[in-house]
């Protein structure tokens, strides 16, 4: 999973409470580590080396990761979550959306997807996005298992991790910090 290190120490977002196997599995945390440095600085190098990666475009439009404005400087890389419930994948009329055994990754068949857009509107870590060049529903896929992002991240923000390593006790409490600063 794509671990996000931002300036919050020790804490994490996750949006599900699930305990479940396919939990455990999910791929895409937001957390903190140890170096409190460690922070997003919106260069949005990332942006541009996945859509670099995927379509040989430099236009961060057409990325799979996207990094949103919290405000009072604190920026954020948004992955999928790969949601134990997985909302995107019930909703969609075409079944285009589906999970991998393996890891419990949500992935998307683009030959499948019409392109109707449900997923991107259920999604709730906003992390599914429709390519107005291909007409499908886009999201990260962990290029493979060597995500390009966090090779290229020159603050170290992003690292490949996996779901034993994140505690949900710690995502639910960023989670709500997050909600008591944008209520401040």
């Amino acid at each position: 999973m794509v671990e996000v290190r931002n300036r919050f120490p020790g804490r994490c977002l996750c949006i599900s409470d699930q305990e479940d196997e396919v939990a455990k599995q999910r791929v895409g945390y937001f957390e903190d580590r140890e170096d409190p440095e460690a922070q997003c600085s919106r260069c949005r190098l990332c942006e541009l080396i996945c859509a670099f990666h995927h379509h040989q475009v430099g236009n961060p439009r057409r990325a799979n990761i996207k990094v949103i404005a919290l405000g009072k400087g604190v920026d954020i890389p948004v992955v999928c979550l790969n949601c134990g419930d997985a909302p995107c994948m019930n909703i969609c009329p075409t079944g285009a959306l589906y999970r991998k055994e393996r890891d419990g990754m949500v992935l998307v068949r683009s030959d499948v997807c019409i392109g109707c857009s449900m997923c991107v509107s259920v999604c709730p870590a906003g992390a599914i996005t429709l390519d107005l060049v291909e007409g499908t529903a886009a999201k990260c896929d962990l290029c493979g298992g060597e995500p390009q992002c966090v090779a290229y991240c020159p603050a170290k923000v992003l690292r490949l991790t996996d779901a034993e390593s994140v505690s949900g006790k710690r995502m639910r409490t960023f989670a709500r910090s997050l909600v008591c600063q944008q209520e401040a």
